[in-house]
Protein backbone atom coordinates (compact mmCIF):
# COMPACT_ATOMS: atom_id res chain seq x y z
CA UNK A 1 0.00 0.00 0.00
CA UNK A 2 1.09 3.46 -1.24
CA UNK A 3 1.11 5.92 0.92
CA UNK A 4 1.48 10.21 0.19
CA UNK A 5 1.96 11.76 -3.08
CA UNK A 6 4.93 11.50 -5.57
CA UNK A 7 6.79 14.45 -6.83
CA UNK A 8 5.05 14.77 -10.73
CA UNK A 9 2.01 14.24 -8.92
CA UNK A 10 2.34 17.22 -6.71
CA UNK A 11 4.12 19.36 -9.62
CA UNK A 12 1.06 18.82 -12.04
CA UNK A 13 -1.45 20.23 -9.03
CA UNK A 14 1.18 23.44 -8.36
CA UNK A 15 1.27 23.86 -12.63
CA UNK A 16 -2.82 23.51 -12.95
CA UNK A 17 -3.35 26.40 -9.72
CA UNK A 18 -1.20 28.30 -11.74
CA UNK A 19 -2.88 28.72 -14.49
CA UNK A 20 -6.22 28.55 -12.97
CA UNK A 21 -4.38 31.61 -11.28
CA UNK A 22 -3.59 33.45 -14.45
CA UNK A 23 -6.53 33.18 -15.52
CA UNK A 24 -8.64 34.70 -12.88
CA UNK A 25 -6.56 37.39 -11.92
CA UNK A 26 -7.32 39.90 -14.06
CA UNK A 27 -11.36 39.09 -13.61
CA UNK A 28 -10.51 39.61 -10.07
CA UNK A 29 -8.88 43.15 -10.57
CA UNK A 30 -12.04 44.34 -12.49
CA UNK A 31 -14.32 43.07 -9.44
CA UNK A 32 -11.99 44.82 -6.99
CA UNK A 33 -12.68 48.30 -9.12
CA UNK A 34 -16.44 47.67 -8.91
CA UNK A 35 -16.57 47.10 -5.29
CA UNK A 36 -14.42 50.64 -5.10
CA UNK A 37 -16.57 52.60 -7.36
CA UNK A 38 -20.04 51.06 -5.70
CA UNK A 39 -18.54 51.85 -2.49
CA UNK A 40 -17.37 55.33 -3.52
CA UNK A 41 -20.80 55.71 -5.10
CA UNK A 42 -22.27 55.02 -1.95
CA UNK A 43 -20.68 57.32 0.14
CA UNK A 44 -20.98 59.91 -2.08
CA UNK A 45 -25.36 59.08 -2.64
CA UNK A 46 -25.44 58.79 1.56
CA UNK A 47 -23.42 62.34 1.94
CA UNK A 48 -26.01 64.01 -0.52
CA UNK A 49 -29.13 62.54 1.62
CA UNK A 50 -27.67 63.52 4.98
CA UNK A 51 -26.80 67.27 3.66
CA UNK A 52 -30.82 67.58 2.07
CA UNK A 53 -32.00 65.79 5.48
CA UNK A 54 -29.99 68.21 7.50
CA UNK A 55 -31.46 71.27 5.67
CA UNK A 56 -34.93 70.16 5.96
CA UNK A 57 -34.97 68.77 9.72
CA UNK A 58 -32.58 71.74 10.90
CA UNK A 59 -34.74 74.73 8.46
CA UNK A 60 -31.86 75.93 7.95
CA UNK A 61 -29.38 76.39 4.34
CA UNK A 62 -27.19 73.40 3.86
CA UNK A 63 -24.52 72.27 1.71
CA UNK A 64 -22.29 69.36 0.67
CA UNK A 65 -18.67 70.22 -0.52
CA UNK A 66 -17.23 67.15 -2.48
CA UNK A 67 -13.50 66.74 -2.93
CA UNK A 68 -11.66 63.84 -3.87
CA UNK A 69 -10.23 63.26 -0.22
CA UNK A 70 -13.34 64.52 1.72
CA UNK A 71 -17.65 64.78 1.60
CA UNK A 72 -18.17 67.94 4.18
CA UNK A 73 -21.32 68.93 4.96
CA UNK A 74 -22.14 72.73 6.18
CA UNK A 75 -24.54 74.24 7.48
CA UNK A 76 -24.97 78.69 7.27
CA UNK A 77 -24.95 80.42 10.09
CA UNK A 78 -25.69 83.97 9.11
CA UNK A 79 -22.58 85.22 6.19
CA UNK A 80 -20.42 82.31 7.17
CA UNK A 81 -21.03 78.33 7.05
CA UNK A 82 -20.21 75.67 9.95
CA UNK A 83 -19.04 72.61 9.22
CA UNK A 84 -21.68 69.93 9.97
CA UNK A 85 -20.28 66.26 9.65
CA UNK A 86 -16.82 65.33 7.30
CA UNK A 87 -16.36 62.33 5.61
CA UNK A 88 -13.29 60.58 3.90
CA UNK A 89 -13.85 61.12 0.07
CA UNK A 90 -13.63 58.80 -3.08
CA UNK A 91 -9.62 59.38 -2.81
CA UNK A 92 -9.52 57.25 0.36
CA UNK A 93 -10.58 54.45 -1.80
CA UNK A 94 -8.34 55.19 -4.78
CA UNK A 95 -11.47 56.29 -6.98
CA UNK A 96 -11.08 59.16 -9.42
CA UNK A 97 -13.46 61.74 -9.21
CA UNK A 98 -14.48 63.99 -11.76
CA UNK A 99 -17.50 66.61 -10.99
CA UNK A 100 -19.58 69.54 -12.78
CA UNK A 101 -20.03 71.71 -9.52
CA UNK A 102 -18.15 70.47 -6.38
CA UNK A 103 -20.92 72.26 -3.58
CA UNK A 104 -24.27 70.80 -3.70
CA UNK A 105 -26.32 73.35 -1.70
CA UNK A 106 -29.50 72.87 -0.14
CA UNK A 107 -32.20 75.48 1.30
CA UNK A 108 -34.46 74.54 3.99
CA UNK A 109 -37.10 72.71 2.20
CA UNK A 110 -34.97 70.01 0.78
CA UNK A 111 -34.55 72.00 -2.94
CA UNK A 112 -31.41 72.45 -4.57
CA UNK A 113 -29.44 75.82 -5.17
CA UNK A 114 -28.16 76.34 -8.35
CA UNK A 115 -28.64 77.06 -12.06
CA UNK A 116 -27.90 73.78 -13.23
CA UNK A 117 -28.04 69.74 -12.43
CA UNK A 118 -24.42 68.70 -10.70
CA UNK A 119 -23.03 65.66 -12.13
CA UNK A 120 -20.56 63.59 -9.96
CA UNK A 121 -18.05 60.91 -12.30
CA UNK A 122 -16.45 58.52 -10.14
CA UNK A 123 -13.56 56.31 -12.15
CA UNK A 124 -11.63 53.15 -11.34
CA UNK A 125 -10.02 51.06 -13.97
CA UNK A 126 -12.63 50.28 -16.73
CA UNK A 127 -15.29 51.05 -13.99
CA UNK A 128 -17.43 53.90 -13.60
CA UNK A 129 -20.37 55.16 -12.04
CA UNK A 130 -22.52 58.66 -12.57
CA UNK A 131 -24.28 60.32 -9.91
CA UNK A 132 -26.75 62.86 -10.85
CA UNK A 133 -28.23 65.47 -8.42
CA UNK A 134 -31.22 67.34 -10.03
CA UNK A 135 -32.38 71.12 -9.23
CA UNK A 136 -35.12 69.60 -7.00
CA UNK A 137 -32.51 67.85 -4.96
CA UNK A 138 -33.51 64.57 -6.19
CA UNK A 139 -29.99 61.94 -6.48
CA UNK A 140 -29.98 59.23 -9.50
CA UNK A 141 -27.00 56.73 -10.41
CA UNK A 142 -26.32 56.17 -13.57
Amino acid sequence: MRRGFSLVELTVVLAIMGVVTLVTLPRLRGLLDWIAVDAAARDVTTALAVARYAAVMQTATSRLVIAADTLRIDRARGDTWEAVQRWPGPLQRGVGLELSNPVVTFDPIGVGWGVSNTTVLLRRGSQTETITVSRLGRVKRW
